[in-house]
């Protein structure tokens, strides 16, 4: 019974705490990278495992070629603004 108990309670907490990551957002920090080549094509490395592809010449492109090797921090949220188009 008690096993059932804690598993309940566990199971309520690891529900919760994904509720606040999902609303909370997610946020990584990493070095940016990238070859003369990959960053000619607009394809960026953030740390090893997170790519950035940016439209070659559009603004985010030359931002992210002026910052390469630099620790950059992305953090993706929700839009929490009333109105979504």
């Amino acid at each position: 019974m008690w096993r059932t108990v804690l598993t309940g309670v566990l199971l309520l907490a690891l529900g919760f705490s994904l509720g606040v990551c999902a609303e909370t957002g997610w946020t990584l920090t990493a070095p940016l990278s990238a070859t003369d080549q990959e960053a000619d094509e607009g394809y960026f490395a953030l740390g090893q495992d997170t790519m950035v592809v940016a439209k070659p010449g559009s603004q985010l492109h030359v931002w992210l070629r002026s910052h390469l090797g630099q620790r950059l921090k992305l953090t993706i949220a929700p839009d929490t603004t009333e109105s979504h188009n």
